[in-house]
Parts: structure tokens; sequence; C-alpha cells
């Protein structure tokens, strides 16, 4: 009776091992997929982030210009709305050169993001969906990533004594 309880245990030991072994390694097969949809949603937020201080948020001081701005933000200040960004701070972004690095960083520094960031604002004609590049900015750095996003936002612009629609698009 002795030798057939240690074998029992000794089957009964195996399989638990067996099963702990099994159970482990799915586990850990699944680890490197949790890290890269984590890695993504940093990324979605950081571009998401970027996007909403540009749309809403009038910048530092706030009404800046391309000589005395600390932190860029595209909101208009004086009108008291969400989503209303200003052709004049458009124009004004307009002076970063994003061909020249010195300029490119510069302008990382002013949206504080030390990511590789292109930026694009385009007015969007509603009646045939056109649309026309009121800015562009690319990374002079060519960086291949692994994780790669891009946010666009619908937001309004006032081009003087009309409001026009447009649209941001931020790529992390």
């Amino acid at each position: 009776m002795k030798g057939q309880l240690t074998i029992e245990y000794l089957i009964s030991f195996g399989i638990f091992v067996t099963l702990i072994g099994y159970i482990y390694l799915s586990y850990t097969k699944n680890i490197p997929i949790f890290v890269d949809e984590v890695k993504k949603e940093v990324t979605r937020s950081e571009a998401f982030q970027i996007s909403e201080l540009l749309i809403n948020n009038p910048g530092e001081p706030s009404s800046w210009t391309f000589a005395t701005v600390k932190r860029i933000g595209l909101s208009n200040n004086t009108a008291g709305k969400q989503n209303l960004i200003t052709m004049n701070k458009i124009n004004e972004l307009s002076n970063f050169n994003c061909l020249v690095l010195s300029e490119y960083q510069s302008l990382q520094k002013k949206i504080a993001t030390s990511k590789q960031v292109s930026l694009f604002i385009l007015d969007v004609n509603t009646t045939d969906e056109v649309r026309t590049p009121l800015y562009t900015c690319k990374s002079p750095i060519i960086q291949k990533t692994a994780i790669n996003t891009t946010v666009r936002r619908l937001t309004a612009y006032n081009d003087g004594n009309l409001i026009k629609a447009a649209e941001i698009i931020v790529q992390v």
C-alpha cells in the first residue's frame, strides 16, 4: 500500500508541475503583446495631448508671436470658445522652418515634447471636401519607430470675421 501511495503522489505532483508550467508559459507569451499595447496607448495619449494643447490653449503669452512665444497654443483667447483657433497664430506658427533642425527642436520645446512630431493644419472646404494646407511641419529627422500614431481633430478657425472649418493632424 505504501508503494501505491507514492506512485499516485508522484503522478499527481507531475501533473501539477506540468499544469503550472503550461500556465506560466502561456502567460509569458502574452507579456510582449501587453507591453506593445501599453506603448501604443501612451503614444496615442501624447499625440492627443499635443492636439488638445494646440486647439484649446492660447499659449504663453496668450497673444504670442514667433519672437515671444514660450508655449505654443492656437486657441482664440478673446472669443472664449472651445475648438476655435486663430489664423494669426497659425501664421506665426508658420515662421518655424521645420526643415532647419534647430528651429524644429525649438518648436518641439514650445509644444512640450521630445518626440518626433509632425503637425498639419488644413482648411476644410465643406462644399467639395478639399483640404488646403494652412501649416505643414514634418520632422526633419527620419526615424523609424515601431509605433506611429496619428490624431486628427476637426476644429474651427477665425480668419478675420469669418469662421471656417479646419483639421489639425498630429503625428507622433
